[in-house]
């Protein structure tokens, strides 16, 4: 099969920003819609429907090369492979003809049933449900910049996020999100959600003083499974944190424990002013 490619048009509502600019997770999640989408509309009428029934993105891999204002954004998806275990889709985002990020997109079926193998992680211990002293961002100097609270349920915990009492600590932040009346949400959204919460976490270099926009550089997305209902758990972190930027890991769980995502980003270390 040679190259296809379509064209979609959507705009950014104002609630996916941090500060004035898109939410690269929010972005990532629309990616990889677009993906998905694209497969079905770009399959010939007489394809086999098993080739596309319960195909989902696998991995986003996206740079960004600017940042798009909430508004009118074009999502070209190009299919440069379509195969019955693994397709691969290009998609361009583009703003008053600019390309402002450009992803890889690996599409396929999640894994299902239980893991061969699973070792300790940052998740460990942290309830399936936000406790009564978690950190809410509504009505709080953070919520001001993340307006995501809007769209989601997002709370921290505050034993990893000490930057909240003014103080410092390591580089991880855990946390727990949802979708706003999730029940009210399409099938669709527990597909894609997991990418947002791969990208939702404040910067881990608060912890370390360090406040400001980390601009995302470079974020890669891997999507293990489609999540059980209730809250996502995610933690944030970073193994070093050098002069001019870092890279933060995200590892998600659902309600049942399981491993549901996986990132990894390069940022830029905010610019104090």
């Amino acid at each position: 099969m040679g190259t296809a490619s379509v064209t979609y048009r959507t705009v950014v509502d104002p609630a996916f920003t941090i500060g004035p600019k898109v939410h690269g997770g929010s972005l990532q999640m629309v990616v990889t819609a677009a993906a998905r989408r694209a497969l079905g509309d770009l399959a010939a009428t007489d394809a086999d429907p098993g080739m596309i029934d319960g195909v989902t993105a696998l991995a986003v891999s996206s740079d960004y090369l600017a940042a798009p204002d909430p508004a009118e954004i074009e999502i070209e998806v190009t299919v440069v492979k379509r195969g019955r275990t693994v397709s691969i889709a290009r998609v361009d985002v583009t703003q008053g003809a600019r390309t402002m990020v450009s992803s890889t997109v690996t599409l396929g079926r999640p894994d299902t049933g239980n893991p061969h193998y699973r070792t300790a992680h940052l998740l460990d211990g942290l309830p399936a449900e936000p406790t009564d002293d978690g950190y809410g961002i509504d009505g709080t100097p953070l919520g001001e910049i993340n307006h995501l609270g809007a769209a989601i349920d997002l709370t921290l915990d505050p034993a990893s996020f000490p930057a909240a009492r003014g103080d410092s600590g390591e580089p991880v932040v855990r946390g727990w999100v949802r979708p706003k009346e999730a029940e009210a949400q399409p099938a669709t959204m527990n597909w894609d959600f997991p990418v947002l919460v791969c990208d939702i976490s404040p910067p881990v270099v608060m912890n370390l003083g360090m406040f400001g926009w980390a601009p995302t550089v470079q974020l890669t997305t891997y999507l293990r499974r489609v999540p059980a209902p209730g809250w996502l758990r995610f933690a944030a972190s970073a193994v070093e944190v050098g002069q001019g930027m870092f890279a933060e890991d995200h590892l998600v769980t659902d309600s049942a424990g399981a491993v549901v995502a996986q990132s990894r980003q390069l940022a830029l270390i905010p610019v104090r002013r």
